[in-house]
């Protein structure tokens, strides 16, 4: 039963965490369709992210852990060193690259939305995005079809 309680918990959290995720693109799409509504959006993706997102991410880590403790799997299992390195990816992608970025382009909306700076971090937000969803879709794949 203890088990079972880890995977639903470890399965709600992944897809609150990636659900989060996948709604960004949309939210700026819109956004720059309404540049009078930018900051907001910017501002509404990174609380989304601090409170919904990233808590959610940390609770897969720790289910996922908690699983593995219980003795179902293994830590050497082929799929799961995978999915953890993938996952010790993602997280220096976030931090890195995907939280500075996101920090200077709210910035930089704030200044002037028009500016070529504002673009080119819009830009690198989108790869950024893209880069993390495709991560988070191989560490999807990898504990759906457990194929090592």
């Amino acid at each position: 039963m203890e088990f079972l309680l880890l995977k639903l918990l470890h399965v709600a959290s992944a897809i609150v965490a990636i659900g989060a995720n996948v709604t960004y693109a949309i939210w700026m799409s819109r956004a720059h369709q309404d540049r009078a509504h930018l900051v907001f959006v910017i501002e509404t993706i990174r609380f989304l992210d601090r409170r919904l997102a990233l808590p959610a991410y940390a609770l897969v880590l720790l289910t996922g852990i908690g699983m593995v403790a219980r003795g179902v799997y293994s830590f050497t299992t082929g799929w799961i060193v995978a999915a953890i390195a993938l996952y010790a990816l993602a997280v220096v992608v976030g931090v890195v690259a995907f939280g500075p970025t996101v920090r200077r382009q709210l910035a930089e909306a704030k200044r002037d939305p028009s500016s070529a700076a504002y673009a080119e971090l819009a830009r690198r937000n989108n790869i950024l995005t893209l880069v993390t969803l495709a991560v988070v879709a191989a560490i999807v794949v990898l504990m759906v079809t457990k194929p090592l």
